[in-house]
């Protein structure tokens, strides 16, 4: 039977994390968000230092301290409740070593896993995404060729988190002449690899604390111990990594979500008309109440789906449900907060107005909601 009941630790994660995501995450993200588009911000930076977070998702005979799948559920929650773009750099980071973690050979793991760890705050970069293909993984115009005993890697990936950034690059590319899922690859790219370069940071609309940029292959040399498992298992590496990517991407926008209903509590409580907390109305004490029964049901599916992975069982249409509902109900819970609020959420700086666009994301990003749902009646 699955318990849904945290532990002393688990509790305890979740207080040292809400404070510091309520502290010092969520007044430095309204900052970032109002600035011009830069990499990650310093600060963010010297978090993932100071807390040792990405030790949390490395295995201790590599110099980690790891978390389980529902402790990371927690953690990266009470992240997204602070800045759900902070959380998305981190769990680039995550992806990174998921596929090392699932693909990786015990040297590549020796080598790459020690460039994410203490002294200093560092991410990675995962680069799939390109601009013609968007959620189809199963070709890339990204292309890869073999030469003496090496790999050459050309084309470009965008948008990609962390870009310019990542102490290295994990990279699906299809092998020349090859159009399908049997031809891709993954690949190591180190940050100082020739023939690597990045664009412009991009002025999006939300997640302006996750920074993003087009990543460009130019013929990058690798050596063959750079291939992540046998060439052309790219794909279903991707497909695993996506499936823990997607619980993961969940447990932010529940993080989110909450933000969003713990702002409308707190103002339908302060806002009185008529000598009456607007809280007291009956269409706004419904509609909180339709979304914390939401929120405790987003969150269910989440440790569910993360549960499922640490027993090794089959999780991948629980992280889709996980993910779909966990979305959706973000954005339905910012947009009746900026309705709620009204001209108090609406202009800027606002709180509201920052996680309103920043929810927007999570429909798209991890595969869009379209996505999931095709995923999920797939299994049907």
């Amino acid at each position: 039977m699955i318990s849904f009941e945290p532990t002393e630790k688990q509790l305890a994660l979740q207080a040292r994390f809400q404070r510091l995501a309520m502290e010092r995450l969520q007044p430095r993200s309204m900052m970032i968000d109002a600035a011009t588009p830069a990499g990650v911000d310093p600060d963010y930076l010297a978090v993932i230092a100071e807390e040792k977070l990405n030790a949390f998702l490395i295995p201790e005979e590599y110099g980690g301290t790891p978390l389980s799948r529902m402790s990371l559920a927690i953690l990266f929650e009470e992240l997204g409740a602070g800045c759900a773009g902070f959380a998305a750099v981190y769990a680039q980071t995550f992806h990174s070593i998921a596929a090392l973690l699932i693909g990786g050979s015990e040297e590549q793991k020796k080598i790459f896993f020690p460039l994410l760890l203490p002294p200093g705050g560092h991410v990675a970069g995962f680069c799939v995404t390109e601009e013609k293909s968007g959620s189809n993984t199963s070709s890339f115009s990204t292309s890869f060729s073999r030469k003496a005993g090496s790999f050459i890697v050309h084309g470009e990936k965008n948008p990609v988190i962390n870009a310019g950034q990542g102490r290295f690059y994990v990279v699906w590319a299809n092998e020349d002449g090859t159009k399908n899922r049997a031809g891709i690859s993954a690949f190591l790219i180190p940050e100082k690899a020739a023939g690597l370069r990045f664009g412009t940071y991009h002025d999006k609309p939300g997640f302006r604390a996750a920074p993003t940029a087009t990543v460009h292959f130019d013929n990058v040399c690798l050596p063959e111990e750079n291939i992540i498992g046998p060439a052309g298992s790219g794909y279903l590496l991707l497909m695993q990594i996506l499936d823990w990517g997607r619980a993961i991407s969940a447990a932010i926008a529940v993080g989110l979500a909450r933000t969003a209903i713990e702002e409308i509590i707190r103002f339908a409580k302060q806002r009185v008309i008529m000598r009456r907390p607007i809280i007291k109305n009956q269409s706004i004490a419904f509609l909180l109440a339709e979304l914390v029964t939401e929120l405790e049901a987003a969150r269910a599916l989440v440790w569910r789906a993360c549960r499922l992975i640490e027993l090794g069982r089959d999780h991948t249409v629980a992280a889709s449900m996980a993910k779909l509902y966990a979305s959706e109900l973000a954005v339905r819970a910012t947009t009746e907060g900026m309705l709620i609020l009204g001209q108090m959420g609406y202009r800027r700086p606002s709180l509201m107005d920052k996680i309103h666009r920043d929810a927007e994301a999570f429909r798209i990003a991890e595969g869009t909601s379209h996505v999931q749902k095709l995923i999920i009646s797939g299994q049907l």
